[in-house]
Formats: C-alpha cells, structure tokens, sequence
C-alpha cells in the first residue's frame, strides 16, 4: 500500500521525520507494541493524520518497511555497480561489508527487520519475508552468473541452490552481528571492524572454495602449464575457451584450473609489475607447483625490431634494466651488481635471465609453422622487464642501443626469476600493443595484442611436441 496523495505532498522533510520515528518506534517495540500515540507525539502531528496518509497502522508498518528495504537495495545496487569489474570473493566481501555499514548507519531499522523475523503476529510477514527473501537470492545469482560467464565458477553449478546457501550465510552473519545469542561465542557480535572484515573474508573465502581437503593432490605436478598475465583483459581469451573451468583462491589472488584443448592449465592474474608477479607465482608453486610457466599478455615494441602492432614475439632473454649499480659517470642505466640475486646450478645471476634455448626454439617453430602463424609475424628476442614505462622516443632509442629490446613489459624478469629459483620451465609470448617512445593513445591496439597473445598461446598449446619439458 502506497501512502496517500496528502503525505506525498508533505514536505521532504517532514516526510522523513515521521517514516524515521515510525521506523524508531516500530523497531524498537515490534508491532504490536508499538503506540501510534507516542509516535504522533513525537512527530507533532494529528493522530487522524496517520489514518489520513497510510489508512491505518499496519498501512504504516508496511510502508515504513518497504523504505527500509529500498534502503538496503540501495546499498546493495551501489555494490554491484561499484564491483562489476572484481571477482566473485570480492563482490561477496563488499556485499557482506554493504551488510554491515547499513547496521551501522541505521541500527533500529535492522531491529526493524529482526522484529519481522521474530514476531508471528506482525501484518504482511509472510509476505513482506517472501519478498526479501527472493530480492536477495536474485541479487546473489546475479552475481554468480556473471561470475559463471568469466569462468570463476564450474559451468554445472546449481546457482539456485548457491545462492541459497550464500543468502543464509550471510543472513545469519549479520544477524549474530546483532544479536549476541546467534553469536555463539564466536566473537562476531558487536566486532571490531578488523575483526569483522576478518571473519568477512575468512568466511567467503570457505564460501567459495569449501571445507573438503585441499584437492591440489589430484593435479600432478608435470600435468598443468601456469599462465599468467598482469591484467585479466590478457587472458580473457583463454577463459573464455576454458573446459570445466574452477576457481581457486592463490595467494589472495583468484585464479581458475580448466582445460584448453588437451592441457591442464591455470589461469593466473598476477597484477601489473615484479612484485605482484613475484609474489602471486611463488603462492601459486608453493599451493600447486606447475609443470612449465607461460607468461602472456600485450607489450611494446621497440621500432628497431621490426615488430609491428599486433604481432607476436617469444623471449630468448629477460633482462631487469631497473637492478645494477649506480654508474658513477652519470649513465641513464646501471652498472651490473657487485653479488647475484639468484644462483642456480652454479649459475649466478644478476639482472639477466637467460631461458631454455631447446623450449624457446620449439614455441617458436611452432608459432612460425603453417599450423602456428595466424595474421601477425612472428619474432624471438630479449625483453627487458621496466618499473617506469617509457614515454619518450630519445629514451626508447637508447634502451635499444644499450639491450637490443624487442620487447618491454614490468613483469617478465620477476618471472623467469621465480621460474629459476623453483627449476621450473618458463616461456613469455607476447603481442605488442604499441610502439616503445612518445605515448600517443590513439596508436596502439590494446585488443588486438590481446587477442594475438592468447591465439599465440593456443596455438603452442596444441602441439605436443612442443612442450616435452612436461612430459605428458
């Protein structure tokens, strides 16, 4: 029931004074013992004006709660918009985190709510339950198929029912959140806030991934290939593609096992630079080691390599240009360190990394081959791992001059470190995106190095005598 033409016509403000009190009164004595009396008292208006706008008072009730719903719709609209772009845990997380700062803000309207679920004799209850019931399990399964479509979710999961299991879960949360008997000694009610963003994401994290034991043992080590790319627009591709697609949750980051074609493979996104690549691939060895590192995504390309927008180079070498020594006459690049940063097999090294020349040969003749060229060429040669992009020409041509650069990108020295200090085959394919020097926008092609990398993947993927480093 809608209020009546003269509260529409009240003022803004007036109007939010008497749904507030109402909200205050209701929510703190339940319907029943709610007094319209006390509340017209406090609201200076006429008693008969309560039956003039809402035509008694469970008209009141009703209206009082639905604006209290469209509140929390509010909040959790906010949240959808604001997170289209996160992943699942995450969405879940601010959802949760939505939950609570409506508490916070608005503690008698939860009461409000807590009355409706406790009191029988409240007007409209099954109903007004009905309705929120279905709005939140809408709203949740929204969220999982959206995550079902970008491969975080196995393709034959029963979103009803995950979606039940997420709106009791969380219903219950915030309610122990609230009501210290449904707490059960956990330490939820009435929390701090880091305590509650702790049991937020420690929950979410059992919501998404289970409580059975770790099934890292089913996947052998020499039967999946890690590919990982700084942004998720790089592999979008590949997920897309992906066969019985499952999420994991990989050093706080998400990642998704499947198959592409024949090949067990993870899809990891690291996030842009050294430190976020270094730290997401040792979570993801150290939960699952892999039998062979592929690193993908767009880079630039330097003009004197002859590569052109959208075609796709291998790495022969990758060098950190950011590592060394400060050069005492002033050069713009360092001097080699005086100490290794990594030894292996009696191998020192500094800020060059060097990659299996029998596995770069192969990926190579394999995208070079009838089956492996598509529209682009094919190049092999150094890249060099940067933590400032370049944006002049004057300096793209004295990196060339001084590292014969095919490509640059901020993440592959970090990788192929990592792939070293574990013993563990790695590989960089990528499709330049732009020309190294002068950052005009207009010129590069974001998508189509996206694509390029991930048809370029696909393709060494195929062969299976291009990867004999696995043994399959």
């Amino acid at each position: 029931m809608q209020p009546g033409k003269t509260f529409q016509n009240l003022s803004p403000e007036k109007q939010e004074r008497i749904t507030r009190i109402a909200a205050e009164e209701f929510g703190d004595k339940g319907f029943d013992g709610a007094s319209v009396n006390a509340m017209v008292d406090r609201m200076g208006i006429a008693k008969g004006s309560i039956f003039q706008y809402f035509g008694d008072k469970k008209g009141l009730f009703r209206f009082v709660f639905n604006q209290s719903v469209e509140m929390v719709k509010d909040y959790l609209r906010t949240v959808r918009d604001q997170s289209i772009t996160e992943n699942l845990p995450i969405r879940l997380e601010k959802t949760l985190g939505a939950g609570i700062d409506f508490i916070k803000a608005h503690p008698l309207l939860y009461r409000l709510y807590i009355k409706v679920l406790s009191e029988s004799r409240v007007p409209f209850r099954e109903e007004i339950l009905l309705s929120l019931r279905r709005h939140s399990i809408h709203y949740l399964k929204s969220l999982l198929e959206q995550a079902r479509e970008r491969g975080e979710i196995r393709q034959g999961a029963d979103l009803d029912k995950a979606a039940f299991i997420l709106d009791a879960t969380m219903d219950r949360f915030l309610q122990s959140h609230t009501l210290i008997h449904l707490d059960g000694g956990l330490g939820i009610y009435k929390a701090s806030s880091d305590t509650t963003d702790l049991w937020i994401k420690d929950m979410v994290g059992l919501i998404c991934h289970g409580i059975g034991a770790n099934d890292n043992k089913t996947i052998k080590s020499d039967n999946y290939i890690l590919i990982s790319a700084a942004v998720d627009e790089e592999i979008a591709g590949l997920r897309a593609k992906l066969k019985d697609p499952s999420p994991l949750l990989i050093g706080n980051r998400t990642a998704i096992m499947g198959k592409l074609g024949q090949r067990q493979v993870m899809l990891l996104v690291t996030g842009p630079g050294m430190i976020n690549t270094a730290q997401a691939l040792t979570a993801a060895i150290e939960a699952r080691r892999p039998g062979m590192i592929l690193q993908t995504g767009c880079a630039g390309a330097f003009r004197e390599s002859g590569i052109q927008i959208g075609d796709v180079a291998v790495a022969s070498l990758e060098i950190d240009i950011h590592s060394g020594l400060e050069p005492p006459d002033g050069s713009p690049f360092p001097d080699a360190l005086p100490f290794s940063l990594l030894k292996n097999g009696g191998t020192e090294y500094k800020n060059h990394y060097p990659l299996n020349e029998t596995l770069v040969a192969a990926v190579f003749e394999t995208l070079q081959s009838k089956d492996g060229k598509k529209d682009f060429q094919i190049r092999q040669g150094p890249f060099i791992t940067v933590s400032t992009i370049t944006t002049t020409d004057e300096r793209a041509k004295a990196l060339f001059d001084r590292f014969a650069p095919f490509m640059e990108q901020m993440e592959g020295a970090a990788a192929a470190h990592i792939a070293l200090l574990y013993d563990i085959p790695f590989v960089e394919i990528r499709s330049a995106s732009n020309i190294v020097g002068n950052r005009d926008r207009n010129s590069w092609n974001l998508p189509l190095a996206f694509q390029n990398a991930c048809i370029a993947v696909e393709a060494v993927l195929s062969k299976a005598d291009c990867l004999k480093a696995l043994n399959p």
